[in-house]
């Protein structure tokens, strides 16, 4: 073999090497390939089994909360506790004709069933509001799919209520006895008030509202006596004939004060003199409510004057309560109810009794007279001294002999006397 043969040869093997060498890089290069694509497709089935699977977990957890909020799963008890609930928290609110009617059963592929209940009742706004508030607040399986409101035409504080609602009851919830009173999140503003703030307050219902007016009986200052309960009274009125006014003590000199919201009456006995203030005003109850200007009550405390003695009219307490003739001599018979004693008294005979004093003139067959001063009154079986009649004195009476006895006051009457 000369030397250019020995060069094809090479030549030739050179090139023979790096065809295999390019091949089998290629099948290397293949084979990595297919194992990263195989690895990258297990990889996605991996995650894809983990989000399946977290997926899993999830409804899991929600289908566990479901069973929670979830009404009795038998469907004749959950339609039974929550009509009762319902009914409830209509009466709770102040709604008045109220009534809860069911309407039908939904049941959804054996995973659920869903009851429809109709709602109708009568009230205010802000009684709707309140049960609104009372039913969002309870963390169960239902709603409210349709709400009607139509005030009545003769007030228009009044609405007519509708509502439809759905309760729903899981297959595999548990049956139980009592609604658990389960406390919703998903309420916006923190309290019921604020709800009145935001509902009631526009008043979308009804005109414009306007602010009521109180005064005091017997004026804003008064004197009281120490000892004594002082009783001041105030009034309120309201341009609105629909509203009705209650009453507030706003502040006071006295904790003891007290002032009834719906007469007015403010009661207070004071303990000690000197000049006490208390301040009150009204609020209606339109929509919203507004309080009227306050007033300022001040009370001078005095010591308190003599007693009367007065006071306590004897007389307006003592009846006649017999007439007799004892041998010819007339008696008649004084009942002094307040001390349960007898007074027996015959012509001449001098008495006090009260604010009446007098002497006996006539005894009759069912009265008796007497003087009383210049004066001459008749006083009539059964009646009170006190309502003894002024008569004509007769020209003889001027003349007749008067007894110098008076009669002993007061007599306690005997067992016998006593009267019945």
């Amino acid at each position: 073999m000369n030397s250019r043969e020995r060069m094809l040869a090479i030549l030739i093997g050179t090139v023979v090497v790096g065809v295999v060498g390019i091949v089998g890089i290629h099948w290397v290069l293949g084979q990595f390939a297919s194992r990263k694509a195989e690895m990258i497709r297990l990889a996605d089935e991996t995650k894809k089994f983990k989000l399946q699977a977290t997926a899993g977990q999830i409804a899991s957890q929600k289908l566990a909360a479901f069973e929670a909020k979830s009404f009795p799963k038998t469907p004749e008890i959950a339609k039974t506790l929550y009509q009762d609930w319902l009914l409830t928290e209509l009466e709770t609110a102040g709604l008045a004709k109220t009534k809860v009617a069911y309407q039908s059963t939904y049941n959804e592929k054996g995973l659920y069933a869903k009851q429809l209940f109709n709602v109708s009742a009568e009230g205010t706004l802000p009684q709707l509001v309140d049960f609104l508030h009372a039913f969002y607040s309870r963390d169960w399986l239902h709603r409210i799919t349709n709400l009607s409101i139509v005030p009545t035409k003769d007030n228009h504080k009044l609405l007519q209520i509708g509502l439809t609602l759905d309760a729903v009851s899981l297959v595999k919830a548990k049956d139980f006895a009592d609604l658990e009173m389960r406390t919703s999140e998903r309420l916006a503003l923190a309290s019921r008030d604020e709800y009145h703030q935001a509902i009631v307050a526009r008043n979308s219902f009804g005109p414009v509202n306007n602010a009521p007016k109180i005064t005091v009986s017997g004026g804003a200052a008064q004197n009281v006596f120490l000892g004594r309960t002082a009783e001041v009274t105030v009034k309120g009125t309201d341009p609105d004939p629909l509203d009705k006014v209650q009453y507030r003590l706003v502040d006071s000199d006295s904790p003891d004060a007290k002032l009834d919201p719906i007469t007015g009456k403010l009661t207070w006995a004071p303990k000690a003199e000197g000049k006490y203030e208390f301040v009150v005003e009204g609020i209606d109850d339109g929509n919203p409510r507004k309080p009227s200007q306050q007033e300022k009550i001040v009370l001078n405390v005095t010591p308190q004057p003599p007693e009367d003695k007065l006071a306590f009219d004897d007389a307006k307490y003592t009846a006649l309560v017999a007439v007799l003739d004892l041998d010819g001599k007339g008696e008649v018979w004084l009942h002094r109810r307040a001390a349960e004693q007898i007074v027996k008294l015959h012509v001449g005979d001098q008495f006090e009794v009260g604010s009446i004093k007098g002497t006996v003139a006539e005894i009759g067959e069912f009265d008796f007279s007497f003087d009383s001063g210049e004066q001459r009154r008749k006083l009539a079986k059964g009646d009170f001294l006190i309502q003894a009649k002024a008569v004509a004195r007769p020209p003889a009476a001027a003349s007749a002999p008067v007894s110098s006895s008076q009669a002993e006051l007061p007599v306690q009457a005997k067992g016998e006397d006593r009267a019945s």
